[in-house]
């Protein structure tokens, strides 16, 4: 794994707990499931972007409530998540955050364009 993406996912607020994270070749990810799911979710949302089928805004907003949901119940009513169920709403708010990110830059740019 490159070390400046370790370090850079590391500097944004990962938690890393290893029985939060996925294990290659026997070893814990530097980063958690939630984590890794929301980076893919980023990525994903890129090409949403390229092909113009960004989700709405609301949905965006939807997406990312889904995240706080899952960490919401976990961390205040200690109904414990898995890692699988932190993957998938990884992805979806990951989507939603990124989708809403390039939905802002498109209204920006238009302002001035």
């Amino acid at each position: 794994m490159n070390i400046a993406l370790t370090l850079l996912i590391a500097k944004m607020g990962c938690h890393k707990l290893p029985e939060r994270s996925f294990t290659f070749r026997g070893k814990p990810m530097p980063f958690c499931a939630r984590c890794f799911g929301a980076s893919l979710g980023h990525v994903f949302s890129f090409f949403l972007f390229l092909i113009g089928s960004l989700p709405s805004f609301p949905v965006c907003l939807f997406f990312m409530f889904l995240i706080f949901l899952d960490w919401f119940a976990q961390e205040w009513f200690r109904i414990m998540s898995t890692n699988p169920r932190r993957f998938i709403t990884g992805i979806i708010g990951g989507i939603g955050v990124g989708a809403a990110g390039w939905r802002i830059i498109i209204n920006l740019i238009g302002r001035f364009i």
